[in-house]
Order: C-alpha cells, then structure tokens, then sequence
C-alpha cells in the first residue's frame, strides 16, 4: 500500500536532494525513499544489536556476539597507523 506525503522543505535542502539524486541517476523521489529506508533500517538494526548486547549474561557473551556481527576486517593502508606512533 502506498500513500503520500506533502512536505514542505527548504529550498536548499530540496536543491541538495536533486543534486544528489541526479547524481545517482535517480528520480527525487527514488532518492528519499532509498536514503529514509537505509537511515531507518540502519537506527533499527543499531537498537536490535544493543538489545541483544544487553541481554548477553556476560560481558565475554557481549563481546562473542559484537566478534560474530563485527567483522575483522583488515586495516587500508591509510589507516595503519604510523610506526613512530605505535
């Protein structure tokens, strides 16, 4: 089901959203749709994994589950951090 919405924004909010859309080779509207889909699925993703978190019995359960859902991902190369400084 759909339905609309009327919103009144700010003109260089709105231009910045055309710029961006154009961009990415999208309509207006497919770009606020896509960018308020991935914020909101990004915030409740975040809450579910304090959830979880919060619930762990321990701190090393906490931890175990942060290892499983965080991956180790190695460093680039422009965020080793410099020899003289470690």
């Amino acid at each position: 089901m759909k339905t609309s919405l009327t919103l009144r924004l700010p003109e260089e909010l709105t231009m910045k959203i055309k710029k961006e859309a154009s961009r990415n080779d999208m309509s207006m509207n497919q770009y606020v749709l896509y960018t308020l889909t991935k914020e909101i699925s990004q915030k409740e993703a975040e809450r579910g994994l304090k959830e979880r978190i919060r619930r762990a019995p321990s701190r090393e359960e906490a931890l175990r589950l942060l290892d499983t859902i965080v991956p180790d991902v190695t460093p680039l190369p422009e965020d080793e951090i410099p020899s003289e400084y470690a």
